[in-house]
């Protein structure tokens, strides 16, 4: 199914719920197909990058920002290879970009009104904005998520009897509210709304589950599920999750369906929407991964920046 087709999927499925809620009718989103940005508004969807190589991305609507991460092979040995990635931020107002290289960046994620680099490793309690380079503190939680104005904090508490394993998560600047146990919690991929309402969270054997404070969490169980959700004010939740089809994986951000319904190299990844009340999650996308909720403002940004961009492929 092409993508103009799925585009009027999208309408039939989720934007008749969408609109019991009071926003528009047809809500924004961008996500990646074959390691390029795409986004979907007001019934139209576009190709903002086209480079074929990207791996991750995530927007602020509050900065009027793009990032995006690369990476390349550097070195291989007979054991391990070592691989370069380099972040690209770009200013969507003013068309400017800035790169640098990131060590441990393992990609980036939308919170906290900002861009945050996402590390490898078992965390600490700081994380910096990839577009001003601001470094947000949130200890004692050793992976963080917060509210656009930084008021509410969601976070994972490091586990006192192991350094290298994460705790509970907990909402609260200072953690005063217990929302789920580690082992129920992938610590990379949780999500807060902007105003802070509600929480997100997921693990490869757990369900993905929503709360909205002081209300108790509902769930949804999942199939394959992969990168950070997007929670938007309204509790509705994107993720990439597995479609039961088969797919060949050039690179985990690039993947297609495998000929003749084949089994390929795994499961397909695609774009899943859920909100409580729902039994099931409902794939919006039958191909792609990473999506996140956008404003119709920053998606219109979006389409300006890329009509001004090279094109590499």
């Amino acid at each position: 199914m092409n993508l103009s087709k799925l585009g009027a999927l999208i309408v039939a499925v989720i934007f008749v719920p969408v609109a019991c809620f009071g926003q528009s009718k047809e809500p924004c989103f961008g996500f990646l197909l074959k390691g390029d940005v795409i986004s979907v508004c007001e019934g139209k969807t576009s190709q903002i990058t086209h480079r074929g190589d990207i791996e991750n991305f995530a927007v602020s609507d509050e900065l009027s920002s793009l990032a995006y991460t690369t990476s390349r092979t550097t070195k291989r040995d007979a054991t391990s290879s070592f691989v370069a990635t380099t972040v690209t931020v770009a200013n969507l107002k003013t068309g400017t970009s800035k790169q640098f290289q990131g060590l441990r960046t393992r990609g980036v994620v939308s919170s906290c009104g900002r861009i945050l680099e996402i590390e490898v490793g078992s965390g600490g309690p700081t994380s910096t904005d990839v577009v001003t380079g601001e470094i947000l503190s949130s200890a004692p939680y050793v992976f963080f998520r917060c509210s656009a104005d930084r008021r509410f904090v969601a976070g994972v508490l490091p586990d006192p009897a192991n350094s290298n394993k994460h705790g509970d998560l907990y909402f609260g600047v200072h953690p005063t509210t217990k929302i789920a146990a580690a082992e129920d919690v992938y610590p990379h991929f949780f999500n807060i709304s902007p105003d802070g309402t509600k929480i997100a969270w997921f693990n490869d054997v757990r369900p993905l589950c929503i709360v909205s404070l002081p209300g108790q969490a509902q769930c949804v169980d999942h199939s394959t599920m992969s990168d950070p959700v997007s929670v938007n004010n309204s509790g509705e939740v994107l993720v990439a999750t597995g479609t039961g089809q088969g797919c060949v994986y050039k690179t985990s951000s690039d993947f297609s369906p495998a000929s003749n319904g084949g089994f390929g190299d795994d499961e397909c990844l695609g774009i899943g929407y859920w909100k409580a009340g729902i039994k099931s999650i409902v794939i919006i996308k039958s191909i792609g991964g990473n999506p996140q909720w956008l404003s119709s403002a920053t998606a219109g940004l979006l389409n300006k920046w890329s009509a001004q961009q090279p094109r590499s492929r």
